[in-house]
């Protein structure tokens, strides 16, 4: 993996249109090299960090909100892994889901430093498949990747708090908000959906299909799965049933 001393980031700023709402792309940017294999998004409160997969090392980047690279860091490779899903923020640590493929399948959530030292996690025996990964502040989300796609909560230590019915199959990573998750639902369509399995809201997925969602308190960050290279999109909500529309952006951060 080459440095990122040398990396042109291509930043697309489009204006914010007045009258901006649900699913309206603010700013777009494309990922700090060309790939396909970007698949994991987080915010970290001033931070957007993108996590690059299918190789030996997964590679972390850490940039501002217009796209330029301040940092790159790697998560050393645990073998027999085959490659990581899904990125989060815990206030802390980032928070990533290694598919291990040898028998018994498993899937292992590992916690990193924000340099790339690896800092613990836990691990879900016979359940293999998990993409989907997010923080609301005190617990981990994330989904079984069976029987209907439910969502889970689970401690960052690995106990089962509760689970969820979607009534949209989660097909991405996934992104918490005021107790909704929002997430690329297939179709060509990005759901918010509550807890209690209601739709909230849905619009169309910017470039068509994304395969990770995060929040920085007031907009949704995407990360666009069908193009080459991948995009990084900034997108206005509207969060419904949260706040009623006359209170305009409701900008709260993890809660």
């Amino acid at each position: 993996m080459r440095t990122t001393t040398a990396i042109s980031i291509l930043a697309l700023a489009l204006p914010a249109a007045a009258g901006a709402g649900l699913g309206d792309v603010l700013a777009s940017w494309e990922t700090p090299y060309p790939s396909r294999d970007f698949n994991g998004i987080a915010y970290d409160g001033e931070y957007v960090w993108v996590k690059h997969s299918l190789s030996d090392t997964q590679w972390v980047f850490r940039c501002t909100k217009t796209g330029s690279v301040v940092a790159e860091i790697a998560f050393p490779y645990p073998a027999p892994a085959y490659h990581s899903y899904g990125l989060t923020f815990d206030g802390a640590y980032l928070w990533t889901i290694y598919h291990y493929w040898h028998i018994p399948y498993y899937d292992d959530y590992r916690k990193y430093t924000t340099t790339g030292s690896y800092a613990g996690g836990f691990s879900r025996p016979y359940i293999w498949g998990s993409e989907a990964l997010t923080w609301d502040g005190q617990y981990i989300f994330t989904e079984f990747p069976m029987g209907g796609d439910p969502a889970a909560k689970y401690t960052t230590t690995g106990s089962l708090i509760a689970s969820f019915p979607m009534p949209v199959r989660i097909c991405s990573d996934i992104a918490y908000y005021r107790r909704q998750l929002w997430y690329y639902g297939g179709g060509g369509f990005v759901y918010g959906v509550t807890l209690n399995g209601s739709v909230t809201a849905s619009f169309p997925a910017p470039g068509g299909r994304c395969n990770s969602a995060a929040f920085d308190g007031e907009y949704l960050w995407t990360l666009g799965a069908n193009s080459y290279p991948q995009y990084v999109y900034k997108v206005d909500i509207d969060v419904v049933g949260v706040a009623p529309a006359s209170l305009g952006r409701v900008k709260a951060l993890y809660r």
